[in-house]
Order: C-alpha cells, then sequence, then structure tokens
C-alpha cells in the first residue's frame, strides 16, 4: 500500500512546464467522451445479441447463449489486454496507451458492422464475430485503466474521486445512448428493413465518434506525474514482472478484486443486461417498454456517480462502497421477484402490456439498483488506482479490474443464463436461479472488503 499524504495538492505539476499542462477541464471531458465511445462499442453487441444472434448463426440450436458465449469472450480476454496496455502505459505512458486504445476499439466496432450473414459467409460469420469481440476486449482492457489513471493524475488528492466519477459514469450513458441509437432506428424503419440491413448502422455509426474522439484526445499532454517520474528516470522497466513480484501487491491485487470489484461489476451486469434480458424474455415485456423502463431508471441515477464519488473524497472509499454492496445484495432477489409477480404473474409466453403504475414501480426498482451501482462503482476508479504506486499503477490497477470487472464479473449475463438452462429446480424459482451467481460474487465482496481491503482516499500518488 502506497505512503498516507494529505498534501492538498500535486507535487508533480512543479516539474511540468506551464505549456505542457493540460487543461483539466478539457482532460476530463476528452476521457469521458473517449471511455464513453468505447463503452458504446463494447455494449452494443450486448444490447443486439438477439438479432446478432439470428444473423450471424445457423437456423435452431440455442444461439442466443452461443452469441452470449462469444461476448464473454470479450470480458474473458481482458486481463490479457490489461497486461499488454499496462506495459506499454507504464513505460511509454498514459496518453499514447489509450489512443491507441481507442482506435483498436472503434475498428473493430466498424468491422462488426460489416461482417456478412450466416447465410451469406457460413461460419465464417460467428468466426469473424468472435475475433473482432476479443479485439474489443483488449481495447477496453486497455481504455478504462488509462482514463481513470489519467483523470486522477491531473486531480488534486481532495477530488480525486469527483472527477473520476466522470469516467465511472460513461458505462451508463454508454448503455443508455446504445439503447436509444437502437430504438430510434428500430422506429423509422420497418422490422424486414432492421433484420435486413439495419442492424449494421449502431455498429458503423460508431466510426464517426471515434475519430471525434481520436483528435480532441490528440491535443493532451502526459500525466504530470507520469511525466515526472519519466523525468527523473524512475519509471518501470518490467511493469509486469514488478507487479507480481511481491507478496504485498499479489494481496493488494486480491483483495481488490474479490473485495469491490467483481461484486460491483456483478450489480452492473445485473443492472444493465441482466434485467434487460428478463424484462424482454421471461417477463415478456414489448421492446419499447422494456429500453423506457431501463433508460429511464438508469437515467435518474445517473448522476450519483459523481456525488458518492465526492463523498468518498470526505470519508473514504470503503465507507460508500460496502454499504453499497449490501444494498444490491437485497435489492437484487426483490427486483427480479417483483418483475415477475407484477409483469407477468402467470408465466405466460406471450407479449405482456403493463399499466402506468406498475411501469412507474418497475422504474423504481432499476433506479434502486442502479444506485447501489453508482455507490460501488462511483469510487472504484479512484479506489483502485490508488492502491498502487505510480511506476507500475498502469499495469497493476488494469489487471485488477480486468480480472474482476471483466473475467469474473463480465460474465455474469452467459454464467447466468447457463445456470437457468441447465440447472433442475422447481418451477416457482427457475426464473431466478441464474441470480445465484452474481449474488455469490457480491456476498463475497462484502465479506472481504470488510476484513482485508484497506482504506485508499489519502495515499499520496507520487509515491
Amino acid at each position: 500500500m502506497t505512503t498516507v499524504s494529505n498534501s492538498p495538492e500535486l507535487a508533480s505539476d512543479a516539474n511540468v512546464s506551464p505549456e505542457k499542462k493540460n487543461n483539466l477541464k478539457l482532460v476530463i471531458v476528452a476521457s469521458s467522451v473517449g471511455t464513453l465511445i468505447e463503452w458504446y462499442d463494447l455494449l452494443l453487441a450486448v444490447i443486439m445479441a438477439n438479432i446478432l444472434s439470428m444473423q450471424l448463426f445457423p437456423a435452431g440450436g440455442n444461439n442466443f447463449i452461443e452469441t452470449l458465449g462469444i461476448v464473454a469472450t470479450t470480458y474473458l480476454i481482458r486481463p490479457f489486454g490489461s497486461l499488454l496496455f499496462g506495459n506499454f502505459g507504464d513505460k511509454i505512458g498514459r496518453k499514447h496507451t489509450f489512443l491507441v486504445s481507442l482506435l483498436l476499439m472503434g475498428g473493430a466496432t466498424f468491422l462488426i458492422g460489416c461482417i456478412p450473414t450466416y447465410a451469406q459467409a457460413g461460419w465464417a460469420s460467428p468466426i469473424l464475430f468472435l475475433i473482432l469481440r476479443l479485439m474489443q476486449g483488449l481495447a477496453i482492457s486497455g481504455e478504462y485503466s488509462g482514463a481513470v489513471i489519467y483523470v486522477a493524475e491531473h486531480s488534486p488528492p481532495h477530488k480525486r474521486g469527483f472527477y473520476t466519477g466522470f469516467i465511472q459514469t460513461t458505462s451508463s450513458i454508454a448503455l443508455i445512448l446504445g439503447l436509444v441509437v437502437v430504438f430510434t432506428i428500430k422506429s423509422i424503419m420497418t422490422e424486414e428493413s432492421f433484420n435486413s440491413f439495419g442492424w449494421r448502422i449502431p455498429f458503423l455509426f460508431s466510426a464517426i465518434l471515434v475519430i471525434a474522439s481520436y483528435f480532441i484526445r490528440r491535443k493532451l499532454h502526459e500525466s504530470p506525474v507520469f511525466a515526472q517520474l519519466k523525468s527523473e528516470g524512475k519509471t518501470s522497466k518490467s511493469p509486469i514482472k514488478e507487479t507480481f513480484k511481491t507478496k504485498k501487491n499479489i494481496g493488494l491485487i486480491l483483495a481488490a478484486v474479490f473485495g469491490g470489484n467483481a461484486a460491483q461489476s456483478a450489480i452492473m451486469q445485473v443492472n444493465q443486461i441482466i434485467t434487460l434480458f428478463f424484462l424482454q424474455r421471461t417477463v415478456k415485456l414489448e421492446d419499447t417498454t422494456a429500453l423506457l423502463i431501463m433508460a429511464t431508471g438508469i437515467l435518474l441515477a445517473g448522476p450519483f456517480f459523481q456525488i458518492f464519488g465526492a463523498i468518498s473524497d470526505r470519508v473514504g472509499r470503503k465507507k460508500i462502497m460496502l454499504p453499497g454492496m449490501i444494498l444490491g445484495l437485497f435489492v437484487i432477489p426483490i427486483m427480479f421477484y417483483l418483475f415477475l409477480e407484477l409483469g407477468n404473474p402467470q408465466r405466460l409466453d406471450t407479449i405482456q402490456y403493463i399499466d402506468t403504475q406498475t411501469t412507474i414501480i418497475f422504474i423504481g426498482l432499476v433506479f434502486m439498483l442502479t444506485i447501489s451501482g453508482t455507490m460501488v462503482y462511483g469510487p472504484m476508479g479512484a479506489f483502485l488506482m490508488e492502491m498502487f504506486p505510480t511506476n507500475i499503477r498502469y499495469t497493476s490497477m488494469g489487471f485488477v479490474y480486468n480480472v474482476g470487472n471483466g473475467a469474473i464479473g463480465g460474465s455474469t449475463p452467459v454464467i447466468t443464463e447457463l445456470i437457468k438452462s441447465s440447472v433442475v429446480i422447481g418451477f416457482a424459482f427457475s426464473p431466478f436461479i441464474g441470480l445465484a451467481y452474481p449474488l455469490t460474487l457480491i456476498l463475497i465482496g462484502i465479506i472481504v472488503n470488510i476484513f482485508w481491503v484497506p482504506e485508499t482516499y489519502k495515499n499520496n500518488l507520487t509515491d
């Protein structure tokens, strides 16, 4: 764990010449917009899993689970990507590393929009989809950590949680953006046209966003903390080796993964993805109703990423994250039970229509789970990067985040679907059995956080 310091300013700023300093607002905007675009790219395939399963796979079989399996590879490869990009980020610098990740993500997303269908190319279609999703996994593994570190290393110590909160909120905004883009395109096209070629438009649209973000980011300079480290010749020659060199750092990695990061990912995956699938596939709501419930509930809770990040600057990261995990542990089972009991109590296999009052209740439930997610995820970026020293920060934080948030927590949708389809259980509990996986991750997170996770909010980033 790094040395505690109450210094109100970044010592490293003194060593960066004024003409090479970044404007903090530009740093936040450029980092947040780029990360938002990358999350949009990553989540788009999840939002459109149904149509992709029909377009890129042969008829028959459980194509939906197969599609989610390919989507999950994006999360499984992220730990390896974090070592690759983390190594570059700790050797070369933060700025250039997440510029490369942005272009890699944008290129892969654009090409997904160009994949020929299974009817046109046979098994080449899912294979190409797999390759491009792996590229996306590599890209996001370098993007998020770089953006958080870049913002935090520009921020005064007493506002790190608040400023990195802008990065944290991008995943939820990206989901809403994706939902809005897909809904808009579907609403202006016939179902036949959308299934034929319209599904490609959201993927192709990403290229415009990526190019704009790239030119904004090119104007930025290196972070002052890394610039100082590099000028003093103290950058790590082997960040990966140093990350796993000491028992102390390995202990911090395990505490961070299982003491909050995997649990946070489980909450967010349930909130953003599993809830949408459940409303569409189990409750049998209309797509427009399900999208309205999701977008409204998440949007209303959006500002709380910054609010809880700012509060954690004053009281500590653990005091916000731990109650958030406990809240999620209780809200998830109650929420899904009410979804089914109020939305489709007879469990009919036909489209269900709910009244305004029930719609408002469902929005409130999504809002409550999103609040749980903001409590854990809002301080998470600052918490993770504060745990590790500057010379191996990119590699260590990236590995932690991409193991916990990626491989373990990110696999939540496909694992829940596999559990639901393979575990034989009573009729009353069968729709909910898949929730055992995310609830277990949250429970483990609570226990590990209480006993083994250190507080970090007073750590000095220049040590």
